[in-house]
């Protein structure tokens, strides 16, 4: 009961101090495992082709309820790694249902599944230089083997692409702390479901097929509600940063790395943080929409310099800028030091159909000219 207790407040955390919501998340969550183990239970206790009507919709209640709890934490963080993992959520749902039908099908389901986790895994994470090689090593490796152990080219192909979608999807999520076990798991299940198609569709190595993608796709579930570092933040994550800010009356300038991207047009940066300039006469409601966007303080710099993360948006730091009557500004930067604006440091990018407001060091004819 204690232990409960300690989900349960961890959750009304997620939900705001939503008790109910809370108690159904957690309701849903045993409903899925509930059904999963009567799901195995009447495999191991039955002909594995015995009641598999009825394992389908066991399984698929299973998926439905998780996906349910799933949606219910979305709702209250919708970022954009959520939403895709909804769609990753879904067409692995689909790929269950196939695959006690046709295992290509199946497969194929799958592997949509597989692309849309990879999408959100690079929506959150950095990829590093050591994971594409091992992607390389990893894709390689397998492709050897299907070339030295089957003789079918169409089957090599085949085989070829779906080991590239398999390991992509175990590398890439290996510096990810939201999908680093899950993209492990997935990946053990794909090599078991080979297994299970070579012992001649043995009904215990289905049972461990599934109990361990059963794993993963709860793992997938769960990852919603937490609240582990976003990486990276991305175009998406400026945009939608900055239509909250207009809702909320609350403007700002884009500074750093983010504006000499934007200066140079470079539509397909994503940086660590973002970096913005905000009037320092209208403090009040800019810190108002700070914590209206669910940021929380991280770093406090000289002079009213701060670093803020917000798992919606990511890494923040913003710098206070003083405007004079005759348009000019000074701008605090994190060492203390002010650095003098003229009315050129300060311009309009037009960029995807969005206007975004720059401040550019040097003006923006002279950062051209460095570029």
């Amino acid at each position: 009961m204690q232990k409960s207790g300690k989900i349960t407040d961890k959750l009304r955390v997620h939900f705001d101090g939503n008790r109910s919501a809370a108690h159904v998340t957690e309701a849903l969550f045993a409903i899925g495992m509930l059904l999963f183990i009567i799901n195995s239970v009447i495999l191991l206790s039955s002909p594995e082709r015995a009641y598999r009507t009825l394992r389908i919709f066991l399984k698929t209640g299973t998926d439905i309820f998780w996906i349910a709890a799933a949606m219910l934490g979305t709702k209250y963080y919708p970022t954009k790694r959520n939403r895709i993992l909804m769609w990753t959520l879904i067409w692995y749902t689909l790929g269950d249902i196939a695959v006690m039908f046709s295992y290509p099908v199946g497969a194929v389901l799958y592997c949509v599944g597989h692309l849309f986790m990879m999408w959100a895994i690079l929506e959150t994470t950095y990829i590093h230089r050591w994971q594409n090689i091992t992607l390389i090593l990893c894709a390689l490796a397998a492709i050897t083997l299907l070339m030295c152990f089957v003789k079918d080219m169409r089957l090599i192909i085949v085989g070829s692409l779906y080991a590239v979608i398999v390991t992509a999807t175990m590398v890439l999520s290996l510096s990810n702390r939201f999908f680093c076990l899950a993209g492990i798991v997935f990946a053990i299940s794909d090599i078991t479901g080979l297994l299970r198609v070579s012992l001649s569709n043995n009904k215990y190595t289905y049972f461990v097929t599934t109990t361990i993608y059963t794993a993963a796709f709860l793992m997938l579930c769960i990852s919603v509600y937490s609240t582990s570092r976003k990486e990276v933040v991305t175009w998406y994550d400026l945009f939608s940063m900055l239509n909250d800010s207009k809702s909320m009356k609350v403007s700002f300038w884009v500074c750093g790395r983010w504006a000499l991207g934007l200066i140079r047009g470079d539509k397909h940066y994503s940086y660590k943080r973002i970096d913005l300039a905000y009037d320092i006469d209208h403090v009040d409601e800019f810190l108002a929409w700070i914590k209206h966007a669910r940021y929380e303080a991280k770093h406090r710099y000289a002079d009213g310099v701060r670093s803020y993360y917000s798992e919606k948006y990511g890494e923040l730091r913003i710098f206070p800028c003083l405007f004079e009557p005759d348009g000019s500004a000074v701008l605090t930067a994190t060492d203390g030091k002010r650095l003098l604006l003229d009315e050129g440091f300060f311009e309009d990018v037009r960029v995807l159909g969005k206007t975004i407001p720059c401040i550019a060091p040097g003006g923006a004819d002279l950062i051209r000219e460095l570029l």
